[in-house]
């Protein structure tokens, strides 16, 4: 005998971010990019629910009227039959004549989580393993309220004593597989999910689970083999087109993404993340206005989907739609006030409205919330450079370094800064690893103002082949104004 139990899903909520653009000699901006995050997804569909087995009827005895055991397997067949409410009685009347039934509490349990009474739940749970505390479906059932109620501690020490009861119970793998998801450990996670799929291979939602453990950990191609084995098991699950739309993006296919987020909103129009997902796939297509459209369905349908109004405010200010943006990201802090991104990003629409001080502001407070936040210090470097605090701005750039030595934004602004403040043996340091550090990259402006550096450092002749190598690059990427400035420095050698 089954009973289905409701389970919670991790996705990626991929959010949209993008540079503050610099002055006169600075790093180019990068492209718009996509920020990843953890994103909480609601019930996996109900055709691959993870199922616990629940005691069936017991042997019923000669006993003149309605016996314990009588009303105990009345109230299963009412079970069994959807009668949830005749069930209740009829486990109510076995208790009153035995109340030593441990499996009558666990169904009125099981009962009672369903209506999300959980408290009366945990009464019932707690009798039923008094009784018989070896008892595996009460002990998962158990676990189950306790992680509906977010007490993931309890939870799992559930699902831990009724594996150790019955090593088989699938559905505890599963649980307990995600809440180390959730808690971040995806390497247990995933040894979980696998034992779950060795113990019942045609189980979609094991698959559907350690494909998101998998997305989580980078390895997008064994997660869109997990999705498409769960679609091969059944191919009505939304969130299994979405999770492997999302596996496609990561690897650039942008055309399959699409495709499975279409599937995914075609069979559910109100999975919310789904809209949000393809929303980044439309924008690396150049497709902002298609973005925006999902992003405002998708907050149509979740007015507290906070990675929506991220990527709807980043796309707002990539357009210049700037007091949009600001509403966005204002309306994230409403909803999470301790969002160090959404500082962060309120600050570069803020920057980009030519109000660096505002910016400023922004940005010190995500570097509050997250002392580590190297695109911070390197956008708070920029706006404090905009306003002539280029002493400042080295020091943010290098408390960025600090955090990631190997930033080449960070360290090709420092070389520019120490440019301007005529510290030329410091720029020509930095500019020379950024030059390094990206020998592929192709970035124009770090050989040009290396050339200015070698210049003033009476290297004509190094000055000249930066120059030409600057012009060359700026020539190739039709940057005309570029191209001319450099000249006119050569020109001057």
């Amino acid at each position: 005998m089954k009973l289905r139990y409701s389970m919670v899903l991790l996705s990626l909520g991929l959010v949209v971010g993008t540079l503050p653009m610099a002055g006169y000699a600075q790093t180019a901006p990068a492209d718009a990019e996509i920020v990843e995050t953890e994103v909480v997804e609601p019930e996996i569909p109900d055709a691959a629910l993870p199922e616990t087995n629940l005691p069936g009827p017991e042997p019923e005895v000669e006993d003149p009227g309605l016996s314990a055991t009588a009303a105990y397997n009345l109230g299963v067949e009412r079970y069994n039959s959807g009668d949830y409410d005749a069930a209740l009685e009829a486990f109510d009347l076995a208790l009153e004549k035995d109340p030593g039934f441990a499996n009558a509490y666990l169904y009125r349990g099981v009962i009672y989580a369903d209506r999300a009474d959980y408290d009366q739940a945990l009464v019932d749970l707690n009798q039923a393993l008094a009784i018989d505390p070896g008892n595996a479906n009460a002990l998962f059932a158990r676990g189950s309220v306790y992680y509906r109620q977010g007490d993931s501690s309890r939870a799992q020490a559930d699902f831990n004593a009724a594996l150790e009861t019955d090593p088989d119970a699938v559905g505890a793998y599963l649980y307990r597989g995600l809440i180390d998801a959730q808690q971040g450990r995806h390497d247990l996670a995933i040894e979980d999910f696998s034992t779950a799929i060795e113990l019942n291979p045609a189980d979609p939602a094991a698959y559907v689970l350690r494909g998101f453990s998998l997305e989580n950990i980078d390895n997008y191609s064994d997660a869109i083999a997990d999705f498409s084995r769960a679609l091969d098991i059944n191919s009505d699950l939304p969130k299994a087109y979405m999770g492997r739309g999302v596996a496609y993006y990561h690897l650039g296919l942008f055309d399959a993404a699409l495709s499975d987020l279409n599937e995914a909103v075609s069979r559910d129009s109100t999975l919310a993340k789904a809209y949000l997902n393809r929303s980044h796939v439309y924008f690396r297509q150049g497709r902002p206005s298609r973005a925006l459209q999902d992003l405002d369905r998708a907050i149509e349908l979740n007015p507290d989907l906070t990675e929506a109004y991220m990527s709807r405010g980043t796309i707002h200010t990539d357009q210049g739609n700037l007091q949009a943006a600001e509403q966005d990201f204002a309306r994230v802090l409403r909803l999470n006030p301790d969002s160090a991104m959404a500082y962060k990003l309120k600050g570069d629409a803020l920057l980009k409205a030519d109000d660096p001080v505002g910016a400023i502001a922004d940005y010190t407070e995500a570097l509050f919330l997250d002392p580590n936040y190297v695109e911070a210090y390197q956008a708070r470097g920029n706006a404090r450079r905009s306003i002539g605090d280029t002493f400042g701005a080295i020091d943010d750039y290098s408390q960025a370094l600090a955090v990631q030595p190997a930033s080449l934004e960070a360290i090709a602004a420092r070389g520019a800064a120490y440019l301007e403040v005529n510290q030329m043996q410091n720029a020509y340091q930095d500019l020379t690893q950024a030059i390094l550090n990206a020998p592929n990259v192709g970035r124009p402006e770090l050989f040009y103002n290396r050339g200015i550096v070698r210049a003033r450092l009476g290297d004509d002749a190094g000055a000249r082949r930066d120059f030409e190598q600057a012009a060359q690059l700026y020539l190739q990427q039709g940057e005309a104004a570029g191209y001319r400035q450099t000249l006119n420095q050569m020109s001057q050698l």
